[in-house]
């Protein structure tokens, strides 16, 4: 695809990608908020868990900003870890997600989770018989 395709989500993740062996491992990482900060895209850091005095084990994940090359961490709800899960995202794999907010009527935020695989694997071509 075209790094001008406006239809590709990780043309500009795609393009940073190559300066990326230059980064500094010793950055702080700031809290992301989507509500104040908007959407997320880049690449899967890591994740972490910690336990919250009043709402138990809580998720977080780290990631890389494709724009800026910023370290951030981002709380993951139900909904997040769920789509992370089902996507079997990695560190190394980009990811895109899209804040919406709550819509009119509802009491949860919507969002979007892209993610592209790093290293895609291909299950159901190793069952196959060549």
């Amino acid at each position: 695809m075209s790094e001008n395709n406006e239809n590709d989500k990780f043309a500009r993740l795609r393009a940073i990608a190559s300066d990326e062996a230059s980064e500094s491992s010793t950055q702080d990482v700031r809290f992301w908020s989507f509500e104040r900060d908007g959407d997320i895209l880049g690449t899967i850091q890591g994740t972490s868990s910690f336990k919250h005095p009043r709402f138990n084990e809580q998720h977080t994940m780290t990631v890389r900003l494709a724009d800026s090359n910023e370290l951030v961490s981002i709380f993951l709800n139900d909904w997040l870890q769920e789509g992370l899960r089902r996507k079997q995202a990695e560190v190394g794999d980009s990811i895109l997600i899209r804040f919406f907010g709550m819509q009119p009527g509802e009491r949860f935020n919507r969002y979007q989770l892209e993610i592209e695989k790093a290293n895609p694997t291909y299950p159901e071509l190793d069952t196959m018989k060549f």
